[in-house]
């Protein structure tokens, strides 16, 4: 990942409850990650690696979709 995707995270991550977003993206990228495994049914390094890409993509879209929401609810 590059420094653009890090810092869009941190931008995000300044407006809200820090530890509440936080934990609810590492939740989203575990689950993520865990049930693609185990769907995939093929528990190489290679095929967890890659799933843990898409669940880190998984989870940064998760985030700005949970702030996003939340800022809406905040100007209602």
């Amino acid at each position: 990942m590059g420094q653009e995707t890090y810092l869009m995270v941190a931008i995000i991550i300044i407006d809200m409850d820090k530890k509440k977003l936080t934990s609810q993206t590492l939740a989203a990228i575990f689950l993520y990650t865990l049930f693609s495994v185990i769907l995939e049914k093929d528990y190489s390094w290679d095929t967890i690696i890659n799933e843990l890409k898409e669940g880190v993509i998984f989870g940064i879209v998760y985030a700005v979709v949970i702030w996003a929401w939340n800022k809406y609810k905040k100007k209602q």
